[in-house]
Formats: structure tokens, sequence, C-alpha cells
């Protein structure tokens, strides 16, 4: 999924990130802002992984390669390893992540939306917690390399 083709740009990210500018303003409840392939490199992030999207085609708010993820705060990026109770969630990443002050958990429903030839979409709700507050995010899980 996360994956560099030949113009060294992770390459099933790429026209996810292209929509309109409109579809990147963040909603007052949400503490996590789209990421960019810029933000996934940043953190060295490559390879078979999965990627959180409020709505198909929208932007991407959290992004997990390995013992990796990746998210953006307050126009930060904030980098994420396992939680120490993690699961496998997908074939090289887990289900929950933590960092300084963030956690994040997913939870997969494992109904299959869409099937590609190396992904498959599946309804997730992240939870983010911040201290004593817990969010609670509908949308997509896309998973594959």
């Amino acid at each position: 999924m996360l994956r560099s083709n030949r113009f060294g740009r992770l390459a099933c990210c790429v026209a996810v990130t292209m929509v309109a500018p409109q579809a990147h303003a963040r909603s007052p409840d949400t503490l996590l802002q789209p990421t960019t392939i810029k933000d996934w490199r940043a953190a060295g992030m490559d390879g078979t992984g999965c990627f959180w999207s409020p709505r198909r085609n929208g932007p991407i708010l959290f992004a997990a390669a390995g013992r990796t993820a990746v998210t953006k705060v307050a126009g930060r990026v904030v980098v994420l390893a396992p939680a120490p109770e993690a699961r496998e969630l997908f074939p090289f990443t887990h289900d929950a992540w933590t960092s300084d002050r963030l956690t994040i958990r997913v939870m997969d429903s494992a109904v299959v939306r869409a099937m590609g030839e190396e992904t498959v979409t599946t309804d997730a709700m992240l939870i983010v917690t911040t201290g004593a507050k817990v969010r609670r995010m509908r949308g997509s899980l896309i998973c594959g390399s």
C-alpha cells in the first residue's frame, strides 16, 4: 500500500490525497489533520500497511506501515509506535498505536467494502485518545501493498 513507484512516490496513496481543497477541512471535533506523502517519508514509512480516511477518496488522517504510524495534530507530524497491547491488524501493522500524548486504536469491522488487486477496503473506527478526551471517528481502512 505504501510502496514507492518508479517516480519515488507512494503509488496507491497519491490519487487518494488529490481531492478538492474543501475536503481537507477538519470538523471541529476532529483532532487529526490530513497527512501527505512528505509526512510519511519523513517518518521513514514505506511498504505494506494501512491508511484511514473519514470517507471514500477523502484525506488520509492516519497511516501505518510496519512498526511506524503517522498522523498530524496541530500542523505537526506525530510518529506513533505500536502500543504494548497491540495486536496484528493486517500483516505488517497493528491495531493500537501510541506516542507521548496520543493513542490511536483501529477498530476494523472486517466487512469488505472494496477489493483491488493488492488492496482491501473495510469500514473502521479510529478511537483517538488525548489525555482524558476520547474521540470516535468512523471511516474507511484501506490496507495492502
